[in-house]
Order: C-alpha cells, then sequence, then structure tokens
C-alpha cells in the first residue's frame, strides 16, 4: 500500500514541485497551504497520512506551530512530522525537536537525503494500536 505524505507550504509552486517529486516515487500525495489548513486535512485523514512534511515559515499558522497542534492530539500524535525550510535558527531547531520533531531538511537540499529522511521517518512510525 503506498505511503501517505501531507506536503504543507505557502508557496503553491514550492507545495506542488514536492509533492510530484514524491509521486515520482511512488508516495501519495495530499496538500496544504498553512498549518490550520494541514491541521484540519490531516484530522479528516488520520487513518491514511503517514507523514507531515511542512515549511516553518508560513502565515497564520507556522510549521511550529502545526507541530504542536499535532503532538498534543492523541488520534494523531505518532504521525511523524518532518521541516522541510530554509530556517537556520539553532534555538527553533531545539525547540522543535524537544516537541517531537523527526527530522529538519534545510532547503535547497539534496534529493539523497530528502529521500532518506523521508524513508527512515517513515520506517519510525508506530502501528496504531
Amino acid at each position: 500500500m503506498k505511503k501517505t505524505i501531507l506536503v504543507v507550504d505557502d508557496f503553491t509552486s514550492i507545495r506542488h514541485f514536492v509533492c510530484e517529486m514524491l509521486e515520482r516515487k511512488g508516495y501519495r500525495t495530499l496538500g496544504a497551504a498553512n498549518g490550520d489548513e494541514a491541521y484540519n486535512v490531516l484530522i479528516a485523514n488520520a487513518d491514511t497520512v503517514n507523514l507531515v512534511l511542512t515549511d516553518y515559515n508560513m502565515p497564520d499558522c507556522t510549521g511550529y506551530d502545526l507541530l504542536k497542534k499535532i503532538k498534543s492530539n492523541v488520534s494523531v500524535a505518532q504521525v511523524p512530522v518532518i521541516f522541510l525550510t530554509a530556517e537556520l535558527s539553532v534555538e527553533k531547531m531545539k525547540a522543535a525537536r524537544e516537541s517531537g520533531l523527526t527530522a529538519w531538511i534545510k532547503k535547497p537540499y539534496r534529493a539523497e537525503t530528502f529521500f532518506s529522511e523521508i524513508e527512515n521517518a517513515l520506517s519510525l512510525k508506530t502501528i496504531k494500536p
């Protein structure tokens, strides 16, 4: 069965590019333009989303805000979250890791690094009881 990745980025072109790249590798994708929309999509698809891949800096609800919402909801808290971002703040990275972030991929990224982080995160996903 195909793994489903929720891709979150406020730039439509980036979101579409990442979705297309993942789909070419055999993943199913869902998209959202910000953290609030992503959270609603995740809740609506809680049984099928295997990973959330999100930008950090977005208007209204940042990737960090989204991470905190996901990790505080027991029905989706086990879904791994990866930041795909140009954000370089060590403090933000530390706070995100402490809040349950699985990985932080810096833009620009190398395809090998990108896909290895995704495979690693998907292999860590716990099975729902």
